[in-house]
């Protein structure tokens, strides 16, 4: 029988067409963009076999890079289905560490090694729901959910190991990462039998492409999967396998690196972190057109492992791994936004030339003036008459005190209260309040930079990052004996120029923003290395600590400077039609092109702010602590996060500003302050900060319900009445 085809003549049969096909279908298996990995891996071999041939050819080196890389690769194997159903897991390294410390730690406790293998796959499944729960209950969008999870992991790591690495483990437990099968280690042949169940699971079953389903429908920032859900699809189900299966295979992955290093490491997971994701990302461009898959996730693991090695063989610096897998992961992640162009390259230099012509550019010059237009009449239409407005200010002020409103402002009293009555001698002391307002200006600061590129809808993981570059510029360039002011300036020249390259990485290689900044995050950890050599920068010039320990009004200058950046930028925001540009741009920035607003400038804008007060929070670092410190930067980063969302949620309904970020900060330094002068332990901060961070991102979904919280109870009743209803008809 003849089976027709549209388009092809009638007696054309269906083997026919398909067989006829397949020099097509080899020219695209072969194709550059569709197994780039494999040609890079080539390229590579030839370079590093010429470059170092005694150390690079050698059999033994390929054995030791197939089994070392085999715990890294497994790492990514098991990312790849939570990330596959939308959800970007970065607690994925901590949760490595958290499976490498329990099982040191129940080790240790002399239980058989069966039950501690077991009980630290359960710790990895019991991450996972709770991070669903942050997702899916509490609507945290996942890149967010899952950095708060990642502090409290580190916590409870740092709480079970003391900080300290645990030894003294059972002899025979090592063999479980040693032991060899045709001469390559356990964890490779682990990894290949993980990938294998997971590759047929994803490929070749119902439950695997519900997973690509939820995921087809998932924004970067966050977005739901809808689509998913109205096809019949129980995508919180779905979300919740896909985070256990991902926790249980980190988990093991850190029982391998323990029984590898016989000893439970707490500082071995957030290594592991930025080679996965770059792995996964790479990995969704072969072989599957653009989907995440496992096959090319091993393929593009192994390539970023040969070039690490080939670099290190020939004897590059420490740094070099940093610098090679930031810039893998945003090649990736860029020729994965290249390969779904919206049309042909002729059309899009047709239309770049179209669009480039003076009469092009009067009509766009006519439609955004006509737009303003339309919407300053429809602002002044909607005027609220002086009478109306007079009488709702009993209605205001009550919402002005609500606790949704000012809730920081509430639990700020709280904990006075209760640090008061726990900790009086120290907390109820001027010095403690005075260093507490001078010691955390700095963070503050940082925190107001980043409202801005928050506000314009870009998430700036590299802000930790920034504040170190700007710290080392700065006493590099001034132990090169430049002039104070110049030193200044270009730092601050620094943090504008990471700016224009995330937005580069953002706007003209189409990467989600958080992907972006984390490895424009990788890349200045690099340039910090190289410019500090790992060490910190000291013999600066005696006038400059000037800058951060002088004092005005009994407060160091750092603070007084963070007043002066924290009202400028809330007039900015608050007072100027760039403000107004700004929360449209993060509001939505497609409805934002459509009224006239010039979304790329407006995002360029706000991530050169965030980068120059980043640098400038850098300066003032290094001025305080006399010597440029390379290790400075991470610290930042989730207390100033926690804090711009914690501020979200005071004073403006929701909407991220200045004076809410400026509350938050001073709210969880307070928290963190009586903690310490309680006596807690040194973990306490990123348990403190965790929980804040999840709170206020919760508490921010929480306000955005539309409808309350009565109306959604009623509307679950009739739910549940109408299916009862159903049921017994």
């Amino acid at each position: 029988m003849n089976v027709a085809t549209p388009g092809k003549a009638p007696g054309e049969t269906l083997p026919e067409l398909v067989g006829g096909r397949w020099p097509v279908r080899l020219r695209k298996a072969v194709a550059f963009r569709n197994i780039a990995a494999l040609y890079l891996l080539a390229v590579m071999v030839v370079v590093f076999s010429l470059w170092v041939p005694d150390s690079f050819l050698t059999a033994g080196t390929w054995r030791s890079l197939l089994s070392d890389q085999a715990i890294t690769c497994l790492v990514a194997v098991g990312l790849v289905v939570p990330i596959a159903a939308g959800v970007v897991d970065l607690a994925i390294g901590t949760e490595v560490g958290l499976g490498a410390i329990v099982a040191a730690w129940l080790l240790i406790g002399h239980l058989p090694t069966p039950v501690a293998v077991l009980l630290s796959l359960t710790a990895g499944a019991g991450v996972g729901v709770f991070s669903w729960l942050m997702i899916t209950r509490a609507r945290i969008p996942s890149f967010i959910a899952t950095l708060g999870v990642s502090s409290l992991l580190t916590a409870v790591i740092a709480w079970l190991s003391n900080s300290e690495q645990i030894i003294g483990l059972p002899t025979g437990f090592s063999r479980i990462a040693t032991g060899q099968f045709l001469g390559l280690t356990y964890p490779f042949w682990i990894m290949i039998t993980v990938s294998t169940l997971l590759w047929y699971v994803l490929e070749h079953t119902p439950l695997g492409r519900r997973i690509y389903a939820t995921g087809g429908n998932v924004d970067a920032m966050g977005g739901s999967s809808e689509a998913a859900a109205l096809a019949g699809i129980r995508t919180s189900r779905i979300i919740l396998g896909a985070l256990i299966t991902g926790g249980v295979v980190a988990a093991g992955a850190g029982v391998l690196e323990t029984a590898q290093l016989s000893a439970g490491d707490p500082t071995i997971g957030p290594g592991f972190l930025l080679p996965v994701i770059a792995a996964v990302f790479l990995g969704s461009t072969q072989f599957r057109g653009g989907r995440f898959n496992i096959c090319g996730t091993v393929a593009a693991a192994y390539v970023l492992a040969v070039g690490v090695k080939g670099l290190q063989l020939a004897g590059l610096p420490i740094w070099t791994p940093d610098l090679f897998n930031g810039a893998a992961l945003l090649l990736a992640v860029g020729l994965a936004a290249w390969r779904r162009p919206v049309g042909t390259r002729r059309e899009a230099v047709l239309r770049l030339l179209r669009g480039s012509t003076p009469a092009a550019w009067s009509r766009r010059r006519i439609r955004r003036a006509d737009l303003a237009a339309r919407i300053t009449t429809a602002r002044a239409s909607d005027r609220i008459p002086p009478k109306v407005a007079g009488g709702r200010w009993p209605a205001r002020l009550r919402g002005a005190v609500a606790f949704r409103n000012v809730a920081a402002l509430y639990l700020l009293a709280v904990m006075v209260v209760v640090f008061s009555l726990w900790v009086p001698d120290s907390f109820l002391t001027a010095g403690t309040w005075r260093s507490l307002l001078s010691d955390q200006a700095i963070t503050c600061l940082v925190a107001v930079g980043l409202v801005v590129p928050i506000a314009a809808g870009v998430v700036d993981l590299a802000i930790g990052t920034e504040v170190g570059l700007g710290a080392i510029v700065t006493a590099w360039l001034l132990i090169g004996h430049l002039p104070t002011p110049v030193a200044v300036m270009l730092s601050l020249a620094a943090g504008a120029a990471v700016g224009i390259l995330s937005w580069l990485m953002i706007t003209r290689a189409r990467i989600p923003s958080f992907i972006a900044t984390l490895g424009v995050s990788s890349l200045l950890t690099a340039v910090i290395a190289w410019l500090s050599g790992s060490e910190q920068i000291v013999g600066l010039p005696e006038g400059f600590s000037r800058i951060a320990t002088g004092q005005f009004l009994g407060l160091a200058y750092p603070f007084w400077i963070m007043i002066v950046v924290a009202i400028l930028l809330w007039y900015v925001l608050e007072r100027t039609p760039l403000g107004r540009q700004i929360y449209a741009t993060g509001g939505n920035p497609h409805a934002a092109a459509l009224t006239g607003v010039r979304t790329s400038r407006v995002l360029l804008y706000a991530l050169i702010t965030g980068g120059v007060v980043a640098a400038g929070a850098g300066l003032l670092e290094t001025a305080q602590l006399s010597a440029g410190d390379p290790t400075i930067g991470p610290g930042f980063l989730l207390p100033v996060i926690a804090a711009v969302f914690l501020g979200s949620t005071q004073f403006r309904g929701g909407r991220f500003n200045i004076w809410g970020t400026v509350v938050a900060a001073y709210v969880l330094a307070v928290g963190v302050k009586g903690l310490q002068l309680a006596g807690l332990p040194i973990w306490t901060p990123d348990l403190f900060n965790g929980a804040a961070l999840l709170l206020a991102v919760g508490l921010a979904a929480w306000r955005g319900t539309p409808a309350t919280r009565r109306t959604a109870i009623l509307r679950l009743l009739r739910i549940r009445s109408v299916t009862s209803a159903d049921g017994a008809s």
